[in-house]
Protein backbone atom coordinates (compact mmCIF):
# COMPACT_ATOMS: atom_id res chain seq x y z
CA UNK A 1 0.00 0.00 0.00
CA UNK A 2 3.10 2.30 0.34
CA UNK A 3 2.57 4.90 -2.70
CA UNK A 4 6.36 6.57 -2.28
CA UNK A 5 5.50 9.46 -0.50
CA UNK A 6 8.06 11.01 2.11
CA UNK A 7 6.20 11.16 5.14
CA UNK A 8 8.89 11.19 7.75
CA UNK A 9 12.60 11.77 7.02
CA UNK A 10 14.83 12.03 9.61
CA UNK A 11 18.70 13.32 8.92
CA UNK A 12 21.58 13.02 10.91
CA UNK A 13 19.60 13.52 14.19
CA UNK A 14 21.28 13.98 17.68
CA UNK A 15 19.45 14.76 21.02
CA UNK A 16 21.03 15.45 24.24
CA UNK A 17 18.88 16.20 27.62
CA UNK A 18 22.11 18.35 28.41
CA UNK A 19 23.72 20.71 26.38
CA UNK A 20 27.22 19.21 27.43
CA UNK A 21 25.72 15.67 28.09
CA UNK A 22 26.05 12.84 26.39
CA UNK A 23 23.73 12.62 23.60
CA UNK A 24 21.33 10.04 23.72
CA UNK A 25 20.63 10.17 20.26
CA UNK A 26 23.27 10.87 17.40
CA UNK A 27 23.63 10.38 13.82
CA UNK A 28 19.88 9.02 13.36
CA UNK A 29 18.83 8.42 9.96
CA UNK A 30 15.52 6.88 8.43
CA UNK A 31 12.81 7.45 6.31
CA UNK A 32 8.99 5.85 6.06
CA UNK A 33 6.87 6.28 3.19
CA UNK A 34 3.14 6.61 2.95
CA UNK A 35 1.12 3.68 3.57
CA UNK A 36 4.20 1.45 5.73
CA UNK A 37 3.77 0.37 8.85
CA UNK A 38 7.39 0.60 10.40
CA UNK A 39 8.54 -0.50 14.23
CA UNK A 40 11.68 0.48 16.04
CA UNK A 41 13.22 -2.07 18.74
CA UNK A 42 16.20 -1.64 20.41
CA UNK A 43 17.13 -2.36 24.24
CA UNK A 44 15.74 -0.20 26.73
CA UNK A 45 17.39 3.30 26.93
CA UNK A 46 18.60 3.84 23.39
CA UNK A 47 16.17 6.48 22.78
CA UNK A 48 13.13 4.64 20.82
CA UNK A 49 10.24 6.87 22.93
CA UNK A 50 12.61 10.16 22.58
CA UNK A 51 13.12 9.58 18.63
CA UNK A 52 8.71 8.96 18.55
CA UNK A 53 8.37 12.21 20.60
CA UNK A 54 11.57 14.35 18.50
CA UNK A 55 9.01 13.30 15.23
CA UNK A 56 5.98 14.32 16.92
CA UNK A 57 7.28 17.42 17.74
CA UNK A 58 6.81 17.49 21.52
CA UNK A 59 10.79 17.43 21.92
CA UNK A 60 13.30 19.52 19.83
CA UNK A 61 16.69 17.68 18.64
CA UNK A 62 19.79 18.96 19.60
CA UNK A 63 20.74 18.54 15.93
CA UNK A 64 19.98 17.49 12.74
CA UNK A 65 16.76 17.73 10.67
CA UNK A 66 12.87 16.01 11.16
CA UNK A 67 10.89 16.53 7.77
CA UNK A 68 7.56 15.77 8.41
CA UNK A 69 5.28 15.74 4.91
CA UNK A 70 8.06 17.12 2.89
CA UNK A 71 7.88 20.09 5.64
CA UNK A 72 10.60 21.10 8.56
CA UNK A 73 7.67 21.41 11.41
CA UNK A 74 4.50 20.01 12.22
CA UNK A 75 1.87 21.66 10.26
CA UNK A 76 -1.12 20.59 12.30
CA UNK A 77 -2.33 17.75 14.56
CA UNK A 78 -5.22 16.85 11.90
CA UNK A 79 -1.87 14.98 10.01
CA UNK A 80 -0.22 13.21 13.02
CA UNK A 81 -1.44 11.46 16.43
CA UNK A 82 0.71 9.98 19.00
CA UNK A 83 -0.53 7.36 21.12
CA UNK A 84 1.03 6.39 24.43
CA UNK A 85 1.63 3.10 26.49
CA UNK A 86 -1.28 4.49 28.60
CA UNK A 87 -4.32 5.23 27.24
CA UNK A 88 -4.44 8.45 28.73
CA UNK A 89 -8.50 8.78 28.77
CA UNK A 90 -10.15 11.44 30.87
CA UNK A 91 -12.03 9.38 33.93
CA UNK A 92 -14.94 11.82 33.88
CA UNK A 93 -15.72 11.80 30.20
CA UNK A 94 -17.49 9.26 28.41
CA UNK A 95 -15.46 7.57 26.03
CA UNK A 96 -17.55 9.50 23.16
CA UNK A 97 -16.36 12.29 24.82
CA UNK A 98 -12.79 11.42 25.19
CA UNK A 99 -12.60 10.16 21.31
CA UNK A 100 -14.42 13.59 20.63
CA UNK A 101 -12.09 15.75 22.75
CA UNK A 102 -9.06 16.59 19.77
CA UNK A 103 -11.93 17.59 18.06
CA UNK A 104 -13.33 20.10 20.80
CA UNK A 105 -10.06 21.27 20.98
CA UNK A 106 -9.55 22.08 17.27
CA UNK A 107 -12.71 24.29 17.00
CA UNK A 108 -14.97 21.77 15.00
CA UNK A 109 -18.68 22.03 14.84
CA UNK A 110 -19.96 20.15 17.94
CA UNK A 111 -22.87 18.67 15.64
CA UNK A 112 -19.66 17.79 13.68
CA UNK A 113 -18.17 16.20 16.37
CA UNK A 114 -20.37 13.59 18.23
CA UNK A 115 -20.82 12.14 14.27
CA UNK A 116 -17.17 11.78 13.52
CA UNK A 117 -16.39 10.36 17.11
CA UNK A 118 -18.70 7.60 16.30
CA UNK A 119 -17.25 7.50 13.01
CA UNK A 120 -13.63 6.34 14.75
CA UNK A 121 -15.27 4.39 17.46
CA UNK A 122 -16.97 2.46 14.40
CA UNK A 123 -13.40 2.30 12.90
CA UNK A 124 -11.42 1.03 16.60
CA UNK A 125 -14.63 -1.73 16.73
CA UNK A 126 -15.92 0.19 19.87
CA UNK A 127 -19.60 0.62 18.72
CA UNK A 128 -21.75 0.61 21.49
CA UNK A 129 -19.57 1.77 24.39
CA UNK A 130 -19.88 5.83 23.90
CA UNK A 131 -21.88 6.20 27.02
CA UNK A 132 -19.27 4.22 29.27
CA UNK A 133 -16.83 5.63 31.26
CA UNK A 134 -12.97 4.21 30.91
CA UNK A 135 -13.16 2.36 34.24
CA UNK A 136 -16.00 0.15 32.78
CA UNK A 137 -13.68 -0.75 30.15
CA UNK A 138 -10.78 -3.21 29.77
CA UNK A 139 -7.36 -2.45 28.88
CA UNK A 140 -7.94 -3.54 25.64
CA UNK A 141 -10.95 -1.47 25.03
CA UNK A 142 -9.07 1.21 26.51
CA UNK A 143 -6.43 0.75 24.12
CA UNK A 144 -9.26 0.78 21.02
CA UNK A 145 -10.62 4.08 22.73
CA UNK A 146 -7.50 5.85 22.89
CA UNK A 147 -6.67 4.60 18.79
CA UNK A 148 -10.08 6.09 17.80
CA UNK A 149 -9.09 9.16 19.72
CA UNK A 150 -5.81 9.58 17.51
CA UNK A 151 -8.00 8.54 14.16
CA UNK A 152 -10.90 11.35 15.19
CA UNK A 153 -8.59 14.18 12.90
CA UNK A 154 -8.17 11.39 9.94
CA UNK A 155 -4.52 12.02 10.82
CA UNK A 156 -2.15 10.68 8.01
CA UNK A 157 0.85 9.64 10.34
CA UNK A 158 0.64 7.33 13.28
CA UNK A 159 3.02 7.26 16.14
CA UNK A 160 2.80 4.14 18.75
CA UNK A 161 4.35 4.13 21.99
CA UNK A 162 4.20 0.92 23.08
CA UNK A 163 0.41 0.58 23.53
CA UNK A 164 -0.28 -2.74 23.31
CA UNK A 165 3.03 -3.46 26.30
CA UNK A 166 0.39 -3.98 29.05
CA UNK A 167 -2.02 -5.97 27.66
CA UNK A 168 -2.48 -9.77 28.17
CA UNK A 169 -0.69 -12.00 24.98
CA UNK A 170 -4.52 -12.61 23.82
CA UNK A 171 -5.55 -9.00 23.86
CA UNK A 172 -2.33 -7.84 22.79
CA UNK A 173 -3.27 -10.16 19.49
CA UNK A 174 -6.46 -9.25 19.41
CA UNK A 175 -5.44 -5.79 19.09
CA UNK A 176 -2.63 -6.62 16.46
CA UNK A 177 -5.64 -7.85 13.95
CA UNK A 178 -7.76 -4.79 14.70
CA UNK A 179 -4.88 -2.02 13.71
CA UNK A 180 -4.00 -4.15 10.79
CA UNK A 181 -7.72 -3.83 10.17
CA UNK A 182 -7.72 -0.08 10.41
CA UNK A 183 -4.90 0.30 8.14
CA UNK A 184 -6.25 -1.62 5.42
CA UNK A 185 -9.56 0.58 5.45
CA UNK A 186 -7.75 4.04 5.83
CA UNK A 187 -3.76 3.41 4.44
CA UNK A 188 -2.42 5.18 7.39
CA UNK A 189 1.20 5.52 7.77
CA UNK A 190 2.16 3.84 11.07
CA UNK A 191 5.42 4.10 13.19
CA UNK A 192 5.35 1.97 16.08
CA UNK A 193 7.85 1.41 18.76
CA UNK A 194 7.86 -2.07 20.82
CA UNK A 195 9.92 -4.31 22.38
CA UNK A 196 8.46 -7.55 20.89
CA UNK A 197 10.46 -8.94 18.48
CA UNK A 198 7.41 -10.95 17.15
CA UNK A 199 4.84 -8.13 17.19
CA UNK A 200 7.16 -5.80 15.01
CA UNK A 201 7.57 -8.61 12.40
CA UNK A 202 3.73 -9.33 12.50
CA UNK A 203 2.98 -5.82 11.58
CA UNK A 204 5.24 -4.32 9.68
CA UNK A 205 6.57 -3.66 6.31
CA UNK A 206 10.08 -3.08 7.79
CA UNK A 207 11.84 -3.57 11.30
CA UNK A 208 14.45 -0.90 12.29
CA UNK A 209 16.98 -1.98 15.07
CA UNK A 210 18.55 0.48 16.95
CA UNK A 211 21.45 0.20 19.60
CA UNK A 212 22.16 2.27 22.43
CA UNK A 213 24.78 5.14 23.53
CA UNK A 214 24.23 6.78 22.12
CA UNK A 215 21.08 5.48 20.03
CA UNK A 216 20.59 4.99 16.37
CA UNK A 217 19.98 3.05 13.79
CA UNK A 218 22.36 0.18 12.56
CA UNK A 219 20.24 -1.49 10.05
CA UNK A 220 16.45 -2.79 9.16
CA UNK A 221 15.03 -6.30 8.59
CA UNK A 222 11.99 -6.09 5.43
CA UNK A 223 9.39 -8.19 6.26
CA UNK A 224 8.18 -9.55 2.65
CA UNK A 225 4.95 -11.01 4.23
CA UNK A 226 1.79 -10.81 2.11
CA UNK A 227 -1.37 -8.78 3.85
CA UNK A 228 -3.87 -9.31 4.91
CA UNK A 229 -2.00 -11.20 7.52
CA UNK A 230 -3.48 -13.63 10.14
CA UNK A 231 -2.43 -15.38 13.55
CA UNK A 232 -1.17 -18.21 12.09
CA UNK A 233 1.33 -16.46 10.40
CA UNK A 234 3.77 -16.90 13.99
CA UNK A 235 4.18 -20.34 13.29
CA UNK A 236 5.72 -20.33 10.36
CA UNK A 237 9.18 -20.97 9.02
CA UNK A 238 9.47 -17.70 7.12
CA UNK A 239 8.09 -15.68 10.04
CA UNK A 240 10.81 -17.85 12.44
CA UNK A 241 13.24 -16.79 10.21
CA UNK A 242 12.81 -13.09 10.23
CA UNK A 243 12.08 -12.64 13.77
CA UNK A 244 16.21 -14.22 13.81
CA UNK A 245 16.99 -11.28 11.48
CA UNK A 246 15.95 -9.04 13.97
CA UNK A 247 17.67 -10.49 17.04
CA UNK A 248 20.85 -11.15 15.23
CA UNK A 249 20.68 -7.34 14.45
CA UNK A 250 19.73 -6.44 18.48
CA UNK A 251 22.99 -9.06 19.46
CA UNK A 252 24.91 -7.03 17.59
CA UNK A 253 23.69 -3.80 19.09
CA UNK A 254 24.58 -5.28 22.18
CA UNK A 255 27.93 -6.53 21.37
Amino acid sequence: MASGEKVVEVIDLASAFEDDGLPELAGVNLQIDAGEIISLVGPSGCGKSTLLRLIAGVLRPTAGEIKVFGENKITGWTRLSLVPQDALLLPWRTVLDNVRLPLELSASKKEDTYLRAREALALANLTGVEDKYPHQLSGGMKQRAALARALVGQARLLLLDEPFAALDAITRSQLHLELLRIWERTGITVLLVTHNIFEAVFLSHRVLVMREKPGRVIGEVRIDLDFPRSLKLVGTTEFGRLVGQVQELLEEGWG
